[in-house]
């Protein structure tokens, strides 16, 4: 079962960015600031509603200093602040400087709402068990979009890596989750590749796997949908060795262009993926359950979450008799503070 969202970010990940981080001192130049106000602009648009048509993967390239400035207007906005640490999901990377706001579609939400299900579902399978196997299992639980930080060398606390993945599942002890998955589509899907390898990477390997679920959805002509699959390993160089990421699952279709399952095995995992391997080592030695997603699963949620779309227009909802009337509550004025206070 899911815990709640708001649970997992205050116990399983750091504390967000927005509360108590230091903040380098402004700039003295502010006109290199050109990103800052786009990011702060399309916050207030999304939180007014008028972002709902546009596309589900924004990029900014900030200058350096622009995640604090744009920090600093959330301290001074506290109803933004809010709304921005609850409802909305952005990655920055500390390293580029690159800030990514997603707003995933409806489809992409069922979709991957679909694949955690069948995971979760097996995962309660293998815990009903008596086992090392099961005991281990029962430490393993899903988090919906948590956050992940990771540090960056030679920057300052508040420009931490920052990932919101579309989905993970993570031990009870471990700092990092063991799986990661997302969904991609358009621009998403050319950022795949360096977002696992920043998922693996910066963890140290505390992630085990990072799937990508690449689904056409939208793309005219097109139903296709593809699996891939990034580890570490590592390699052994004249310099030494090296920790690499290695897509071992590459752009492997599971649905075709008319939106038909292959012949594909889908997506396997086992169950010491969910953990680093000091958590695994001891738990999990004779037995290891495969965990699986077939390509006619991941293809039934798929086309589950398409059809919701086609049908919005017919979906039923409940109609009040004529002649009642809707009443909310009066809002109360917000507290005024005494300035001793």
């Amino acid at each position: 079962m899911s815990l709640p969202q708001n649970f997992l970010k205050q116990i399983i990940t750091s504390p967000s960015s927005f509360v108590g981080a230091p903040l380098t001192p402004p700039p003295t130049d502010k006109k290199s600031f050109t990103q800052a106000p786009r990011v702060i602009a399309l916050f207030k648009d999304i939180q007014a509603g008028k972002h709902l048509r546009q596309h589900p993967w924004v990029e900014f390239q900030l200058a350096h200093g622009e995640y604090d400035e744009i920090e600093r207007h959330l301290i001074l906005d506290d109803s933004l602040s809010g709304y921005v640490k609850d409802k909305i999901r952005y990655d920055y990377c500390g390293e580029s400087h690159r800030l990514v706001v997603r707003m995933p579609t409806i489809v992409h939400e069922f979709f991957i709402d679909g694949v955690e299900d069948r995971i979760r579902s097996q995962l309660k399978a293998i815990r009903s068990g008596s086992d090392e196997a099961a005991f281990f299992a029962q430490k393993v639980r899903t988090a919906r979009s948590t956050v992940i930080y990771s540090p960056v060398n030679d920057t300052p606390p508040s420009a931490k890596t920052k990932y919101e993945p579309d989905a993970s599942f993570w031990h009870d002890d471990a700092e990092y989750p063991g799986v990661i998955i997302e969904v991609a589509y358009s621009q998403k899907r050319k950022r795949l590749s360096r977002l696992a390898e920043d998922y693996l990477l910066d963890s140290d390997a505390s992630v085990q796997v990072v799937v990508g679920l690449d689904v056409e959805y939208g793309k005219a002509g097109s139903r296709k949908a593809t699996l891939s699959i990034w580890r570490t390993r590592i390699a052994h160089t004249t310099n030494g060795d090296e920790l690499r990421v290695v897509q071992e699952t590459v752009d492997e279709a599971f649905r075709d262009d008319q939106g038909n399952p292959t012949n594909h095995p889908g997506l396997r995992l086992q169950l010491s993926d969910f953990a680093c391997e000091e958590l695994t080592r001891d738990a999990i030695k004779d037995e290891n359950p495969e965990i699986t997603v077939s390509s006619q699963q991941l293809c039934e949620y798929i086309a589950a979450a398409e059809d919701k779309i086609r049908r919005q227009s017919m979906l039923i909802k409940h109609s009040i008799l004529p002649g009642v009337k809707k009443r909310k509550r009066s809002e109360s004025p917000p507290e005024t503070i005494a300035s001793e206070h």
